[in-house]
């Protein structure tokens, strides 16, 4: 008797999680954590390259693309580590929106969005960048500090 009541428990079970299985949507990637890094306490600097990354939760073939303000940024790389990231060097002051996108080969559209206020100016001096008269260490190849 018990025997057969967890055999119906554990088909009963079993019947449950492959229809919830069988209704749930596609797994898909996802856009996560849309950041500018290297950006110091104060925000992101005009006039110095700033590293834009944003994670990618379940990784699909696809193109990525990353846009400031609409225009699409050159030389967007991606890798599964990393996520998808590319360097901007704000050229005005004020509001910028910041959307990562992955298309995917099933015609997804992905997007992922950051709204960043530019409240600095500065000059890129190759290896740093000078803010308020501050020399900062960024890398200019990388958009990074050096540390």
């Amino acid at each position: 008797m018990k025997s057969t009541l967890l055999r119906r428990g554990i088909l009963s079970a079993a019947c449950a999680i492959a229809t919830i299985t069988a209704l749930a949507p596609p797994s898909t990637a996802g856009i996560v954590g849309v950041i500018v890094y290297n950006t110091g306490s104060e925000g992101p600097v005009m006039g110095c390259p700033q590293t834009i990354e944003a994670g990618v939760s379940n990784p699909v073939e696809g193109d990525f693309a990353i846009t400031v303000d609409g225009t699409p940024l050159a030389g967007v790389s991606y890798n599964p580590t990393d996520g998808a990231h590319a360097l901007w060097t704000p050229t005005r002051l004020g509001w910028h929106t910041i959307e990562v996108h992955q298309y995917t080969p099933d015609g997804s559209d992905l997007t992922g969005r950051l709204d960043i206020d530019v409240r600095r100016t500065g000059i890129n001096a190759g290896s740093s960048c000078l803010v308020n008269g501050l020399p900062l260490p960024i890398n200019p190849h990388t958009g990074s500090l050096f540390t």
